[in-house]
């Protein structure tokens, strides 16, 4: 009984999975994105086991354009809950920075998906600038990164200084010594 207890416990830690894209765009405002049925979506995937998530998007994103091809920061990271059964998830969207290019689509793998130079307004980013595509857009313009949970920013309060703490309580006749 307790085993099947630790079973359950175990399964739902490890049932995380970890996904990364990559937001590509290029100097005149388009974003690449790929279609492989009907929807289009960044690139991006699963990281695999022994894999982190810099390594995993810098290998979609190589796949996609150009053997060497490299990412830059961490854009935004979201934390997705599961719900009814399904396993939480950790995404990662990365800045793949900005190419000069008049391509607007190409198809690869074999003709398994269709890329294509996507104008920014045709992307499905709203005015409101919410979800991952806000978050994306605002952690360009600050030069930050942005925290979300289940798609909607975090919003963590001031953080107060830390309270100055001594290593070493002050000792008797030592203080002179030691400068304090």
């Amino acid at each position: 009984m307790a085993a099947q207890g630790l079973s359950g416990f175990y399964g739902s830690v490890f049932r995380r999975s970890i996904t990364v894209r990559v937001l590509i765009r290029t100097t005149d405002g388009r974003v690449l994105m790929l279609r492989s049925g009907n929807a289009w979506e960044l690139p991006g995937g699963v990281v695999k086991g022994g894999e982190d998530p810099r390594s995993a998007a810098r290998r979609i994103a190589r796949a996609t354009l150009d053997p060497e091809f490299d990412v830059g920061r961490v854009l935004v990271l979201d934390y997705v809950q599961g719900v009814q059964g399904q396993a939480d998830s950790i995404g990662f969207l990365f800045d793949g920075g900005m190419l000069s290019t008049s391509v607007t689509s190409f198809t690869g793998a074999g003709g398994e998906w269709e890329a294509g130079f996507i104008p920014l307004a045709d992307c499905g980013v709203d005015e409101g600038r919410g979800g991952e595509w806000g978050a994306a857009l605002e952690a360009l313009e600050l030069g930050t990164m942005v925290e979300l949970v289940n798609g909607e920013p975090v919003s963590a309060g001031p953080v107060a200084a830390p309270t100055l703490r001594r290593m070493m309580p002050p000792l008797e006749g030592f203080s002179g010594i030691l400068g304090h």
